[in-house]
């Protein structure tokens, strides 16, 4: 009879233990949002093309710097597990995103709101956006003169739609650089350089990852805008863009992580 009672008193002591185990599960707050190295100029230009309409180009090239971009962030996730170039997406995310954001926004403006996860050492992230933006950059002769340049995620030549609603491909970081998924399902790399080198979530701090424009280069590239139509307006689908960066400007993007 004692050993029946003392079997007992220990299963329900191992339930008891094991419901506890269950509710310390520790964890600390994530804030993601961006960073625009060029934003300071960016305001004035924001606040010229309120009031007045795309000036013509100068010319068969427009000589231009960017300030901004006026883009979609749809849903941002963050995982413990690594994405590597080869593998699967058999990763556990956990989305930041209460609902997926489909409104256009300038880069700097992005500030998610604090979530709460589970502690532990995160290596990826996940971000998608929507297929059209606007590119804002300034004369560089004149920087009062600034002009909205509608885009496509795609190709110059693809077909521009002020009503598309298509997202591309989710974007993949992790220390290795930029990945998508491909037909299989399988990670390729798309760019080393935009990277995370993974962030720390602990009981009762904040972490706070920005995604950087510029990867960190205060000057931004030079943009020439080619007028290949000659009709002196900027048309998405038909004239081009090129691009000369300082030496130091290699990548689009990167990630800053702070704590609190």
């Amino acid at each position: 009879m004692k050993s029946t009672i003392l079997v007992s008193a220990l299963f329900i002591s191992a339930i008891l233990f094991s419901a506890c185990t269950k509710e310390i599960t520790l964890k600390g707050d994530l804030v993601f949002k961006t960073l625009n190295p060029y934003a300071s100029s960016t305001k004035s230009t924001l606040n010229l093309k309120s009031i007045l309409a795309n000036p013509p180009l100068t010319g068969d090239t427009t000589i231009t710097v960017m300030t901004s971009l006026d883009f979609c962030i749809g849903d941002v996730w963050v995982s413990q597990g690594e994405v590597v170039a080869g593998n699967k997406d058999s990763l556990e995310w956990i989305r930041l995103t209460t609902t997926t954001n489909r409104e256009l926004k300038l880069f700097e403006d992005y500030v998610f709101p604090a979530v709460e996860i589970p502690a532990g050492d995160y290596k990826s992230i996940k971000i998608t956006f929507r297929n059209i933006f606007y590119r804002y950059v300034e004369l560089l002769s004149d920087n009062t003169l600034a002009y909205e340049l509608f885009e496509t995620m795609g190709s110059y030549t693809d077909p521009c739609n002020t009503n598309d609603t298509t997202w591309v491909k989710p974007n993949y970081f992790s220390s290795a650089g930029n990945h998508s998924l491909n037909s299989d399902g399988i990670f390729e790399l798309v760019s080393e350089g935009e990277k995370i080198g993974g962030f720390v979530i602990e009981e009762g701090k904040t972490a706070i990852v920005s995604w950087r424009l510029g990867a960190g280069v205060s000057q931004p590239c030079t943009t020439y805008l080619l007028d290949v139509n000659k009709n002196r307006e900027w048309d998405c689908g038909t004239d081009l863009m090129e691009f000369e960066c300082p030496p130091e400007a290699q990548y689009m993007w990167d990630f800053v992580v702070e704590y609190q």
